[in-house]
């Protein structure tokens, strides 16, 4: 079993620092993503497999996706 309020809390984390602000990371994890199947990040993190998804469509960005 995950602890999804650490995972929310390390997703949101990683997505400021990716975005380099915290609201721009803030504002992305709140809004659905067509990459996680038009699921909003946040609320993909309520399972370990969802947060690594969030974690996958996040560092794809890094490398030049825009997902």
């Amino acid at each position: 079993m995950t602890n999804s309020g650490n995972s929310r809390s390390e997703v949101c984390f990683l997505a400021e620092q990716i975005l380099e602000e915290a609201e721009a990371g803030a504002v992305w994890v709140r809004r659905a993503r067509e990459a996680l199947g038009k699921q909003r990040p946040i609320d993909c993190c309520i399972t370990g497999a969802g947060s690594q998804q969030v974690r996958r469509v996040l560092y794809a960005i890094v490398f030049g996706n825009p997902a």
